[in-house]
């Protein structure tokens, strides 16, 4: 029921400083400690216009007031997974565990935080870059329900249950996204993927952000007969009538449901409706559906 508390921990870019356990309070599903650290990470300027002029070249002076601004008052937050979601995520199923690092901290010239770096690379990833400032670890549970459970400090060991299952986890899923990419390259998502989605009934797009799933209807099917359903790992299209579902997936990772919109269209091959998901956290996915 909400509200509810729940616990997360701080990691010090300050190494002479303890790893801190912290409460905070959900009031809606969904990952709110994304916005609740917006706070945290509000403050400073940005030093680092070199880095800034190396993206934007001579546009960078247009757009320092507006960086600056979102620097100091509103905060950045940016997250970095450590796990995904699954049924066999320990030691709580289906949930990730993800790192939350201001997205301007290298801008701002914050210190590297060499325990968050550490903890990333226990878990079997190597990080592009350092991450700068304090960083939080916090746990998202995506079934029964989006919302966020409790990350306690004691679990920041490479002997606790999620530590130890990470890296096997995250290769895994390296492995997936390898062969997802080999066959984007070798355009075997060509006349293959038209096959398999003339046979299943519906056909699927993505970018990092958004999730966009297209189910061609049965004929006669209108809007008012029409029932989508989307919670945070599923969707479901079907007829208000109840019946068999014209089209169901197991999502591949988490989506925002609250975001979610659906429209109706028609062509010379019938109806169809596009259902557009916004992804919980941007990535890119190595399939639409969930591996059972």
């Amino acid at each position: 029921m909400l509200p509810f508390e729940f616990t997360y921990v701080k990691i010090p870019a300050d190494e002479a400083l303890d790893y801190e356990e912290l409460r905070g309070e959900i009031s809606k599903a969904g990952d709110s400690l994304q916005a609740q650290l917006k706070a945290a990470f509000a403050g400073g300027s940005i030093k680092r216009v070199d880095h800034l002029r190396q993206t934007y070249g001579r546009d960078v002076e247009s757009k320092l007031d507006t960086l600056n601004r979102i620097a100091q008052e509103e905060g950045s937050v940016e997250l970095f997974a450590l796990t995904k979601p699954s049924k066999s995520s320990q030691p709580v199923p289906h949930a990730g565990v993800y790192l939350y690092i201001d997205e301007m901290g290298m801008l701002k010239d914050r210190p590297v935080n060499r325990r968050a770096f550490e903890l990333a690379r226990s878990c079997g990833l190597e990080p592009e870059q350092p991450f700068h400032g304090d960083a939080y670890v916090g746990r998202v549970l995506v079934e029964p329900g989006l919302r966020q459970a409790d990350f306690h400090a004691a679990e920041v060991v490479s002997s606790s249950p999620w530590m130890a299952s990470a890296p096997a986890e995250n290769a895994a899923y390296a492995a997936a996204m390898h062969d997802y990419e080999q066959a984007a390259k070798a355009k075997q998502v060509g006349p293959t993927e038209e096959e398999r989605s003339e046979a299943r009934g519906w056909s699927w797009s993505q970018t990092a952000e958004e999730l966009e799933v297209s189910v061609r209807l049965p004929e006669g099917v209108s809007k008012k007969e029409l029932k989508v359903a989307i919670t945070a790992t599923r969707l479901v299209v079907g007829r208000k009538a109840g019946g068999d579902p014209i089209a169901q997936l197991a999502l591949y990772a988490p989506v925002s449901a609250d975001e979610s919109t659906w429209t109706m269209g028609s062509d010379e091959r019938g109806t169809t409706v596009c259902i557009e998901m916004e992804k919980l956290h941007p990535e890119t996915w190595p399939q639409p559906e969930k591996v059972s």
